[in-house]
């Protein structure tokens, strides 16, 4: 028989004749909740298989049962004097069923008290939290614009304000507070909030809230859409869970407001292709449906979320591919219809969505170094937080013991699938590597991505992307003795910052990677379309620089010779290696590195100096080879140099191509890009 007692499975023989027997061990009274799982399940089958149910209960490690005046010596039934070792047997059957059943109540009990008082403790702490941060002034909480100045807002990056998203989540939690005053505050930020959307059926931003309170909609650089959809999830969830906390009139403005959002999603109708915000706003349209009695918006719902699925399939995943940020919202989106919508074709599509998102995320997860494997379409930083990481293990069933939960989701989390959970706990015994379809267009405009791991690293890479901020088309993580993990990128950089009018073109083969660079025409800086340069194509530069960086506690680089670097973080190395003669706008690049605290860089400049116009219409050519490949500690790095080719490929859209090839990689067929600025 095996009995689990903690996470260890141990088998225990004892001579008892066609009977079913378990150990209950005292000293494990931490893990109690587990041991009466255990009896639960054993019980039934003795109940199942008409045998003898035999219950041994460990004494040794309960001094405070020791000293009590129970004859314990005497019982008839002690199989062990020294160890204190009983035996009791449940042989009635009458009397088993009654002892499962009373087991099953005493554990719903407990777990329901322990869950629902655990579960408002955190909630109230959380709260607390929240009103340190509202303004005394305006009732509403605080924020700071988080991105450069024209990236939808106006404020520069830093600057405090009010932000109404968060607003409308502050409402939700405060009236998930069993305390009154509570939902009065939540009451009153819910009346705000509301008040700060657009209600003009004429308004081209009809449902839409703007940022923040101090900027309307009129004011900001470019109105974001997405908020009637963010606005309308959380306002969703107000009305499921809390409309009888809510005045007969504020009831009525938030039906309404929830109408509106409806509206504002419907009209924008935006595709599949968009994915976290075609799911979410299938959630709320078809959950508003429910709750406001409109067929027309559940329907809307219905045909949404099946257009979704149905794009997955053909495609083969998500447009937003890999996304630790989008496809967890994904997830957060799919829960929340699977407990909002009653609708049974909403509800059988959102769980089989909901699966094939987990499959993303189970087969990217690093289990040695706690981080979600690349290439990442979209992130909004480079490491997991830990907030999402937690919600991970959470579902995964392996959050570690003592982990301090500090926040209650609004609504109830579905597990990962069982099929899937072993991804959660498994390190690689032999290296990995996963080859996906991310973007299925025409063949030559798809989008895959290769994913290499073991029980140490992992390298990431997809065959095309934008060097925007949200990219991170070419990343690595490996463990290190000292936090947080290493990470391993590739950059290119405007001015500093991260250019999304530059694209990476790589094929990978296990640790060992090769890639070209080159430069779109029709994008902007900061972001793919709001700073675009107009027709002129003019990008001003102080600097454009290629950098493969490396963030760790030990980050060191080195100098190999002059086309070879190595960055060096524990015991893992990664070897740069360029190719000779690399160009941009006809200049040759010159390769430096640098290092400073927990930061260590090879980096490729393309030029520095005094500010220039760079008009991209208009450019020479650009030639940019580069390879690199993860070094365990016995590995030495390869000697084959990187080399660019002349190439008798040309179309019409982009011209003359170039080609890159690595004997590592590709000895037989370069790595094409085109010599000039692209339009795509």
């Amino acid at each position: 028989m095996l009995v689990k007692t903690g996470r260890q499975y141990k088998c225990y023989q004892h001579n008892v004749p066609n009977g079913t027997e378990m150990l209950i061990d005292t000293k494990k009274y931490r893990l109690i909740l587990d041991t009466i799982l255990n009896i639960i399940i054993l019980t039934a089958y003795g109940i199942l298989a008409q045998e003898s149910l035999y219950l041994i209960l460990d004494l040794n490690h309960l001094p405070c049962l020791k000293k009590t005046k129970i004859p314990l010596n005497n019982y008839k039934n002690k199989i062990d004097h020294d160890h204190l070792l009983y035996r009791f047997q449940i042989r009635n059957r009458t009397m088993k069923t009654s002892f499962f059943i009373a087991i099953i109540l005493f554990l719903f009990i407990v777990l329901g008290f322990h869950s629902t008082f655990a579960n408002e403790q955190v909630l109230l702490e959380q709260i607390k939290r929240m009103q340190t941060n509202i303004d005394s002034q305006n009732g509403l909480p605080w924020g700071t614009h988080g991105v450069a100045k024209g990236y939808h807002s106006n404020f520069e990056k830093g600057t405090r304000v009010h932000p109404t998203r968060a607003a409308m989540d502050y409402a939700a939690y405060f009236l998930a507070s069993p305390l009154k005053e509570h939902q009065n505050q939540g009451r009153t930020l819910l009346e705000k909030v509301l008040a700060l959307q657009d209600k003009n059926p004429e308004s081209k931003t009809f449902g839409v809230w703007s940022w923040y309170a101090e900027e309307s909609l009129a004011q900001m650089a470019y109105v974001d859409y997405n908020w009637a959809d963010f606005q309308g999830a959380i306002l969703a969830v107000i009305l499921h869970d809390f409309s009888d906390r809510l005045s007969v009139e504020l009831r009525e403005k938030a039906k309404k407001s929830l109408e509106y959002c409806c509206r504002a999603i419907i009209k924008r109708n935006v595709g599949p292709g968009y994915t976290n915000i075609a799911v979410m706003g299938a959630v709320v349209t078809a959950t508003a449906g429910e709750i406001l009695e409109t067929p027309e918006f559940l329907d809307y719902g219905r045909k949404r979320i099946q257009r979704n699925l149905d794009y997955y399939k053909e495609t083969g995943g998500f447009n937003e591919y890999n996304s630790p940020t989008y496809t967890m919202t994904v997830i957060y989106e799919l829960e929340r219809m699977l407990y909002l919508v009653s609708d049974s074709e909403c509800r059988a599509v959102a769980t089989e969505l909901l699966g094939e998102a987990w499959k993303i995320v189970a087969e990217h997860y690093h289990v040695p170094t706690g981080e979600w494997a690349g290439p990442h379409a979209r992130s909004y930083s480079d490491r997991l937080s830990q907030q999402t990481r937690n919600g991970i293990l959470t579902r995964a069933c392996v959050l570690p013991e003592n982990t301090v939960i500090d926040s209650v989701p609004l609504v109830p989390m579905v597990s990962v699938p069982n099929t899937l959970q072993h991804f959660f706990t498994e390190i690689p015994e032999h290296p990995v590597e996963r080859c996906s379809v991310f973007v299925k267009r025409r063949p030559e405009f798809n989008v895959s991505g290769t994913t290499w791991m073991d029980s140490t690293a992992t390298l990431g890479t997809a065959t095309y992307h934008t060097f925007w901020e949200q990219n991170r088309g070419f990343i690595g993580y490996w463990t290190s003795s000292g936090l947080p993990t290493p990470v391993l990128r590739l950059r290119f950089l405007h001015n500093g910052s991260d250019f999304s009018s530059a694209w990476g073109r790589h094929r990978q083969s296990g640790t060992k990677i090769v890639s070209a660079i080159g430069l779109l025409k029709d994008q902007g800086s900061m972001h793919p379309i709001f700073d675009r340069p107009g027709k002129t194509g003019i990008f001003n530069a102080k600097s454009f620089q290629i950098i493969y960086q490396l963030e760790a506690q030990d980050a060191t680089v080195k100098t190999l010779d002059s086309n070879r670097f190595e960055l060096t973080a524990g015991t893992i190395r990664a070897a740069v290696h360029v190719a000779d003669n690399c160009s941009f706008d006809n200049a040759t690049i010159i390769w430096k590195t640098e290092q400073k605290d927990h930061f260590a860089a090879v980096i490729g400049v393309c030029y520095e100096g005094e500010e220039k116009a760079f008009p991209f219409r208009e450019m020479g050519e650009i030639r940019i080879g580069t390879a690199l490949e993860l070094l365990h500690p016995d590995d030495k790095p390869s000697e084959s140099p990187v080399k660019l080719v002349e190439s008798d490929f040309e179309t019409k859209e982009d011209g003359k191509f170039y080609g890159v090839l690595w004997p590592e990689v590709n000895d037989n067929k370069p790595l094409l890009a085109p010599l000039k600025p692209t339009n795509r």
